[in-house]
């Protein structure tokens, strides 16, 4: 895909809302994550993102950086499914929370 059509499709209130849907199932789903082998700080950061996105679910903050994390992922398109959606949220959660490799 093209920047001009990843541009585009950024834009787009169908796709936006998609990825809020997404956004918002992704921060619940983190909130109940078991710490695991995570670190402290790459815990406290996931949540805390998780927590900002919940309590701002209704204005939309945030959603501007995830939006342009997915279309960034050159394989979305307008007619990605849900859980393509889903998949990519999920996997730029660490980096939007701002998780580094050394935490």
């Amino acid at each position: 895909m093209a920047f001009t059509d990843q541009a585009a499709l950024a834009d787009d209130a169908t796709f936006r809302a998609k990825v809020r849907v997404a956004l918002a199932t992704a921060a619940v789903q983190v909130m109940g994550e078991d710490k695991g082998q995570m670190s402290d700080t790459q815990f406290g950061k996931r949540q805390a993102l998780a927590y900002d996105v919940l309590r701002a679910a209704a204005s939309g903050m945030l959603l501007e950086a995830f939006v342009w994390a997915v279309v960034a992922n050159a394989a979305i398109t307008g007619a990605s499914t849900d859980s393509d959606l889903q998949f990519t949220v999920n996997s730029v959660w660490g980096d939007l929370s701002g998780v580094r490799i050394n935490d």
